[in-house]
């Protein structure tokens, strides 16, 4: 699908139709948002639609949103037209003005494995003192992410981050913590089932030639059809808290 599309558009919409659980990632977000000592500002890297950014913006005096996509930007003006934009990527953004949290949802499997640290590192450096980063990505060991590396190969697991990031703590300033949030999809039919399906393989590179549509609705049948003819997938979701000291 072509992510400037108005067919990604669609299947992004029915993703979020068939989605259970996005409401218990909103409540870690709100929980997350509600412990922080300062509110005042708030960057959203990799904001998209602006969904998670509209959400979250009543809660702060300033936002920043970075989404070097037009298509997806447009529709983040409209969602939070009092944040800032800036139609960068997280590698070139520059942010002059420390947050007090600073999202990064769904953005890294978009990002070369070897820079996650990097980039990462980058997000951690527009963070206050007090302050927290909180980097999401689907669970490797969920059923969209197990059908993904089925067809594509790439696993990306957040779990490697941590290790790397404290060991490049020389100060000792952060503190990191991932709590994975459950989630599932659920369909009534195979159509939607294959749109939400060939989304979700946006996230990696395909091989050449990509997968037949007949063999990811084969791919569907056989693992996640229920008794009742309806399609379950599991899609927990893991959060990578980086919380900078006060």
């Amino acid at each position: 699908m072509d992510p400037l599309g108005a067919e990604y558009d669609r299947a992004f919409r029915t993703l979020l139709t068939h989605a259970a659980g996005k409401n218990s990632g909103g409540a870690h977000l709100a929980s997350t948002v509600a412990a922080l000592p300062r509110r005042a500002v708030f960057v959203d890297a990799g904001a998209g639609t602006g969904r998670s950014t509209a959400a979250l913006a009543d809660s702060f005096e300033r936002i920043t949103a970075i989404e070097p996509n037009p298509h997806l930007r447009d529709r983040l003006a409209r969602a939070c037209p009092q944040a800032r934009v800036l139609a960068e990527s997280i590698a070139t953004a520059q942010v002059d003005e420390r947050a007090d949290l600073v999202l990064c949802s769904h953005v890294l499997y978009h990002v070369d494995p070897g820079q996650w640290l990097s980039t990462v590192q980058r997000l951690a450096s527009w963070t206050a003192r007090g302050g927290q980063t909180v980097v999401v990505l689907q669970n490797p060991e969920g059923d969209c992410m197990r059908m993904l590396r089925h067809f594509s190969g790439y696993r990306y697991d957040l779990r490697s981050l941590p290790a790397p990031f404290t060991a490049a703590d020389l100060h000792h300033e952060w503190r990191t913590s991932l709590t994975t949030v459950p989630g599932t999809v659920e369909t009534p039919d195979l159509d939607s089932a294959l749109t939400i399906a060939r989304f979700l393989l946006n996230d990696a590179p395909l091989p050449t030639p990509p997968p037949r549509l007949d063999e990811l609705a084969d791919y569907l049948d056989q693992h996640h059809r229920t008794p009742g003819g309806r399609y379950l997938l599991t899609c927990p979701q893991d959060y990578l808290h980086l919380e900078r000291a006060a």
